[in-house]
């Protein structure tokens, strides 16, 4: 697949096969995407950060069945909460169909680690981290207080704050990170940048 993808047709395909709702999701995370990119000067490629953000949750609506023997079936190397947790298969699996259809590996890496973060995500990885949790149609946060995450100084300040949240929201549902964002928390509080 060449570098430029069509991201009329992605839109098209995923109308098709989404809820509105989540393809209302998939089209604010695309635009966060590029519009993250844009406020922290990150430089990535407009075309490649839409056509992540669109893709991202292609296989979110599958089943938990569906999931785990996509996931058998292809020998994903799964993190031990994805096998616990077979929604969040969803990431892997999108990764796997996606990079069969020949899309760039900088694309399939960000979409395989945009659930739960991962040092290995890379720059677009976490461009999309942070726009699935950050679009404004997001629930969990209101206007001023996007806004004011939005005032993070880096995308790993900003990455921080988020896993902040994310983490006192676990908390308060008796869970805990999984081991891969806690590496990610650790690697950018020692002052790490992907």
């Amino acid at each position: 697949m060449s570098r430029t993808i069509d991201c009329t047709a992605l839109e098209a395909e995923l109308r098709g096969t989404l809820s509105t709702k989540r393809f209302q999701h998939s089209l604010s995370v695309s635009q966060t995407c590029v519009d993250l990119s844009q406020q922290y000067q990150e430089h990535l490629d407009e075309n490649l950060l839409r056509a992540c953000g669109l893709m991202h949750d292609m296989a979110r609506e599958w089943t938990d069945d569906q999931l785990l023997a996509f996931a058998h079936k292809h020998e994903l190397d799964l993190e031990a909460e994805e096998w616990e947790y077979p929604v969040l298969l969803h990431a892997p699996v999108a990764a796997e169909l996606l990079a069969r259809r020949g899309f760039p590996p900088d694309l399939c890496l960000a979409v395989r680690h945009h659930s739960l973060g991962s040092i290995r995500m890379g720059r677009m990885g976490l461009v999309l981290y942070l726009a699935d949790y950050l679009e404004p149609n997001r629930s969990h946060l209101d206007a001023q207080l996007r806004a004011k995450l939005l005032k993070a100084p880096t995308l790993e300040a900003l990455c921080l704050k988020v896993m902040e949240m994310e983490g006192a929201y676990l908390r308060k549902k008796g869970k805990k990170s999984s081991e891969v964002s806690q590496s990610l928390k650790q690697f950018l509080e020692a002052g790490g940048r992907l």
